[in-house]
């Protein structure tokens, strides 16, 4: 059934997905994107294949609602060499380079560490469903290739990955026990909410947010999500911290540091300077968040023995660490 909308809007002129999506909130903005490229959205009668195109006042826009599911995707293996912390005939575990996406999805089909992973393993080509955005840890049930958890685009460190479907299997339900432990490491501006001894449990429901669908919110109908922080160092106005992840939410340390008034260097969506000035007033740009998966530990899934692994810190934290005058773990 077609569904006709007239927006009319005095402040300004939207995309298209985004006006989509937050009018259907049900659906992701990429479900949107992928809806539009296909033909599938009129503006003023006419065809629109560019989900950028602007939304202008009182313009009528024409759509069918399309299916949640989104459509195939084309996974092929590729050769693409990774730091590898370990690696077995069950397990890759890989320290993920900032700028590099997890899986394939909407503008990065492929260059994943999910492609990287069928060309390690001579798989191959695989037709698969696209993944939801919804969490950044919980991964459905559907079997994906080698697929456990997940990280931001440019979060960096330790990326478990299973060459076997028994494998995935276990290590999917492990995450969903909350049995697996996820550390993280942060460069953060200083905060008064940061104790000086111990740690303190940051306890906020999230949600989309409700404007920007790229972004997250703490919102009191979210899903429930709870990071322990612990400082472990401040220097200069900024604070070397550390994250226990107990939920496994999208953007869920980055949103919650910034509760605390401690946003990340290099994360602007969510607060945060995009650089800083050392005592001698040299400038150190951050292009991307720092935030590091420094530690994580799990069960193997061949003979359930606890493993502990840890990602060394990237050059460009050392960098700071070293400025600052802080020791690096």
């Amino acid at each position: 059934m077609t569904q006709t909308v007239t927006h009319f809007l005095p402040d300004g002129a939207p995309r298209l997905d985004r006006f989509l999506a937050d009018s259907y909130p049900e659906l992701a903005r990429s479900r949107w994107d992928a809806w539009v490229r296909a033909g599938n959205v009129r503006v003023n009668g006419e065809v629109v294949l560019k989900a950028g195109t602007r939304v202008r006042a009182g313009a009528t826009v024409e759509t069918e609602m399309p299916d949640p599911v989104p459509p195939a995707l084309h996974l092929q293996p590729e050769a693409i060499d990774l730091p590898t912390l370990f690696e077995d005939s069950h397990l890759w575990i890989v320290d993920k380079p900032a700028g590099m996406v997890v899986h394939p999805g909407p503008g990065h089909p492929s260059g994943t560490v999910l492609n990287a992973l069928l060309g390690r393993l001579h798989a191959p080509a695989v037709e698969t469903e696209a993944l939801p955005e919804d969490d950044e840890d919980e991964v459905p049930a559907v079997i994906w290739p080698g697929l456990v958890h997940r990280l931001d685009r440019y979060t960096t460190g330790c990326l478990a990955m299973a060459k076997d479907v028994g494998s995935q299997q276990s290590l999917q339900l492990q995450f969903k026990d909350r049995t697996v432990e996820k550390r993280y490491l942060a460069l953060v501006r200083m905060s008064r909410k940061l104790p000086e001894v111990g740690s303190v449990l940051v306890d906020q429901p999230i949600a989309r947010h409700r404007v920007d669908r790229l972004r997250m919110a703490v919102n009191a109908a979210g899903r429930p999500s709870q990071t322990r922080v612990k400082l472990l160092a401040q220097a200069c106005g900024l604070a070397l911290v550390e994250c226990e992840l107990l939920t496994g939410r999208t953007h869920q340390i980055r949103l919650h540091l910034s509760h605390l008034g401690a946003p990340i260097l290099g994360d602007p969506m969510y607060g945060g300077a995009p650089g800083w000035r050392d005592s001698e007033k040299q400038a150190f740009p951050c292009p991307h968040p720092m935030l590091h998966a420094w530690k994580l530990s799990i069960n193997h899934p061949g003979d359930d023995r606890r493993m502990d692994f840890i990602a060394p810190l990237p050059e460009a934290y050392r960098v700071v660490l070293a400025k600052l005058g802080i020791a690096i773990p």
